[in-house]
C-alpha cells in the first residue's frame, strides 16, 4: 500500500491533500492538535485514513506517533512525508514580542525537524534499506523567497525552513532520498481567519499605516487565494514523478513574484514596499 504521512490536516491544505490523496487509494497517516479534530476526521474519512494527535514542536509526542506508525506499517515504509503543519504570525519585527517570535520559529522550523527526524527511518534512512526510499515535501511560502513588512516572523521561519531542505536534501542523498520544497502564494485555508484584522493592536504605533495596509492586502489575498486542490495536485505529482524539481513556486501572480524574488535589485523592491505600504 502507498503510505503517506501529513502533518496539519485539520484544515486548508492538509485536509485537501487528506481527502485527494484517500479518494485515490493512499493510506493517509494524518496529524492533528486537537482531539476533536482526530474525532471529526475520523467520521469523514473512516477508510485508510489513521488521524494521528500530536503537536509538531513537542518532541516526545511526535514520538509517540512514530511508533504508532511503524506499528501499523508492519515492515512497510512512507512513501512521502509533507511537512505542512504550521501557522502565520503578522506584526512588526521591533514590537513582536519574544514570546510571538519564538513561537513562530517553534512551529514552523523546529516542529518541521522534529518530524523529519523522527521519521526519517520509515523514510529509508539507512543504508541497509532495500525498499523505495520515500520522499520529503516541505509546505513552504513563497514568503521563503521574499520577506515582505508585518510578515517578519513568518518570513523569517520559512526562509529557515528553505535553508533546512537544502540541507537534509544533500546530506540525504547518499539514502536516495529526495526532498522538494512548494512555495505557495495565498492558497484557500482557514489559516486567513487566524490572520486577517489581526494587526489593529498596532494602529496606535509608528506603523499604523503598515499595519493598515497590510490587513487590506491579507484580505484581497484572501478574496483571491488558489484552491487548496491545486497543492494537493502538486505533491502527487511529486510523489509520483521519479525526479521531481527541487522547488516550486505556486501563484496567481507567478511571473510577478518571480521577478521581484530573482530579477529586481533588492533595493529597487525595498522603494517598492516602501511606497507601496506607507501612503
Amino acid at each position: 500500500m502507498k503510505n503517506i504521512l501529513i502533518t496539519g490536516v485539520s484544515t486548508g491544505i492538509g485536509y485537501d491533500a487528506v481527502a485527494y490523496f484517500t479518494a485515490l487509494g493512499y493510506r493517509i497517516f494524518g496529524s492533528v492538535r486537537k482531539v476533536e479534530d482526530q474525532l471529526r476526521l475520523e467520521k469523514e474519512f473512516p477508510d485508510n485514513v489513521i488521524t494521528l494527535t500530536f503537536d509538531v514542536t513537542k518532541p516526545e509526542q511526535v514520538e509517540n506517533a512514530r511508533q504508532q506508525v511503524e506499528e501499523i506499517l508492519a515492515g512497510e515504509s512512507l512513501l512521502a512525508l509533507v511537512n505542512n503543519a504550521g501557522f502565520a504570525q503578522g506584526g512588526p519585527m521591533a514590537l513582536l514580542s519574544d514570546i510571538l517570535f519564538r513561537q513562530q520559529i517553534e512551529a514552523n522550523v523546529f516542529g518541521v525537524r522534529n518530524v523529519t527526524n523522527a521519521f526519517l527511518p520509515l523514510l529509508g534512512a539507512s543504508k541497509n534499506f532495500t525498499g523505495q526510499p520515500g520522499k520529503i515535501i516541505n509546505i513552504s511560502s513563497i514568503s521563503g523567497v521574499f520577506n515582505t513588512p508585518m510578515n517578519g516572523a513568518y518570513c523569517v521561519s520559512k526562509h529557515a525552513l528553505e535553508s533546512m531542505a537544502e540541507v537534509y536534501r544533500r546530506e540525504l542523498r547518499m539514502y536516495g532520498i529526495q526532498v522538494s520544497s512548494i512555495q505557495p502564494g495565498p492558497i484557500q485555508s482557514k489559516l486567513w481567519d487566524k490572520n486577517v484584522d489581526k494587526l489593529d493592536e498596532y494602529y496606535a504605533t509608528d506603523y499604523a499605516i503598515m499595519a493598515r495596509k497590510a490587513n487590506r492586502i491579507a484580505l484581497a489575498a484572501q478574496r483571491n487565494a488558489l484552491p487548496a486542490r491545486v497543492i494537493s495536485e502538486l505533491i502527487h505529482k511529486i510523489i509520483e514523478h521519479k525526479k521531481p524539481k527541487l522547488t516550486y513556486m505556486v501563484s496567481k501572480n507567478l511571473w510577478a513574484n518571480i521577478l521581484l524574488t530573482k530579477f529586481t535589485p533588492k533595493r529597487v523592491v525595498d522603494l517598492i514596499l516602501e511606497r507601496y505600504l506607507n501612503r
